[in-house]
């Protein structure tokens, strides 16, 4: 590994790291703007899956007292599901339009939420049906094209949780998806000597980024929270947008 490529893979790992440990998720979103230009795709998805399941365990004591089993058990309950259906599902569509689909709708989810918030009031629960539906939706994407923690972050903003409530549903949520997802990568045998070694290389960068993550929390109000979240919902939605629809494009 170059020098620059060490920089580039700490460096990221910190900027996501952080960025999970604020918000509860979109570590893939921000690791991936640094890493994608310098490592092959092949050795990816295991790096972030780590990298997110670290930043996460690292914030999760700053959620302990907010996190509502009966709450998060239903998401994880459909999410049980639908992630194997999510990679069964690989062969047999094109990833390249789904995730341009997928992108136009976090744009236009996040814009439109922007700007009616002010108008919202918050919402209770929405039945054990809705909550598990959600989560098999969300455990689908998790396994098709690793996006489990986007369909949870918008419902939670459309139903204006507090900030608590959305955080602590985030974090337990996704660690679920990615202690699945990484034992997953485990038994393809996508993670060899290599990249333990790399592992090993990003856990104090991670440890210490999701650190100041959940302490730069503490000074983040309910407004800023929600907009911290639609602004990286919008952020994943041009990023898939402009790399999936180039593709399509110049395919």
């Amino acid at each position: 590994m170059t020098a620059i490529d060490l920089s580039v893979l700490l460096a990221g790992a910190i900027a996501a790291a952080f960025v999970s440990g604020l918000s509860g998720f979109a570590f893939a979103l921000v690791s991936l703007s640094f890493w994608i230009w310098r490592f092959p795709l092949a050795e990816l998805a295991a790096m972030v899956v780590f990298g997110s399941l670290v930043s996460q365990a690292t914030a999760m004591p700053s959620v302990l007292r907010d996190v509502e089993p009966k709450l998060v058990a239903p998401y994880i309950a459909g999410a049980i599901v639908g992630l194997p259906i999510g990679t069964l599902l690989i062969a047999h569509i094109d990833l390249g339009l789904f995730r341009l689909f997928v992108g136009l709708l976090l744009i236009a989810f996040a814009a439109f939420q922007l700007v009616i918030g002010p108008w919202l009031r918050p919402r209770p629960r929405d039945g054990l049906v809705a909550e598990v539906a959600i989560g098999w939706l969300s455990g689908v994407l998790g396994g098709l094209v690793g996006l489990s923690g986007v369909v949870p972050a918008m419902w939670a903003v459309a139903r204006v949780w507090t900030k608590e409530r959305q955080r602590a549903l985030f974090m337990v949520f996704n660690t679920f998806c990615h202690i699945v997802s990484l034992a997953g990568l485990v038994v393809a045998g996508y993670v060899t000597t290599a990249t333990l070694e790399r592992f090993a290389i990003l856990l104090p960068c991670l440890v210490g980024g999701a650190w100041l993550g959940a302490r730069a929390y503490r000074h983040v109000s309910p407004l800023q929270f929600r907009r911290i979240v639609l602004l990286l919902l919008a952020a994943s939605g041009i990023v898939l947008t402009v790399q999936n629809g180039w593709q399509a494009l110049s395919g």
